[in-house]
């Protein structure tokens, strides 16, 4: 039996968090941080995690990506938020060749485009246009797919 003032050992904590969802790395040992607990008891806790294979920054990479939630995202996106989440950069690198082998995201950014216009109707082609092309980008497809999909639109070869 602990005494009041006695907090939870590093393990316990880690692992109720893994208990709540797939957490990066970085993830976990920011919240252990935040909860007063030093680098020194935090490391072990990461290395006896990432043995256990209770840690794998590499697999919530892929899952998040292919997460249904995640659908409409490009590859930009996608990138950004594994990042931030602390994923290594080789990893990110991988999963997006892996989904760029798997999905067709320019079908995709169609589909994304298709929702959006249905919002836009209505308003006049210069706007139609530059919001979506906003739209399409802050979702993380590429350029040239933005530039392609807005070809296609009534007038979009001005």
């Amino acid at each position: 039996m602990r005494g009041e003032d006695e907090r939870p050992d590093a393990w316990d904590v880690a692992l109720r968090l893994l208990a709540m969802r797939a957490r990066t790395t970085q993830d976990v040992a920011a919240r252990l941080a935040r909860r007063g607990y030093t680098p020194a008891e935090i490391e072990p806790v990461l290395r006896r995690l990432t043995a256990a294979r209770y840690l794998d920054d590499a697999g919530f990479a892929r899952s998040w990506a292919r997460s249904p939630a995640h659908r409409g995202f490009g590859p930009g996106r996608i990138a950004r938020e594994l990042r931030a989440r602390g994923v290594p950069e080789s990893e990110v690198s991988a999963v997006l060749g892996e989904l760029a082998d798997e999905r067709d995201i320019r079908g995709e950014a169609q589909a994304v485009a298709a929702k959006k216009l249905h919002a836009l109707r209505g308003l006049p082609p210069a706007v139609v246009r530059r919001r979506l092309a906003a739209h399409l980008a802050r979702r993380g497809f590429t350029t040239d797919v933005v530039l392609e999909l807005l070809r296609r639109l009534p007038g979009g070869d001005e």
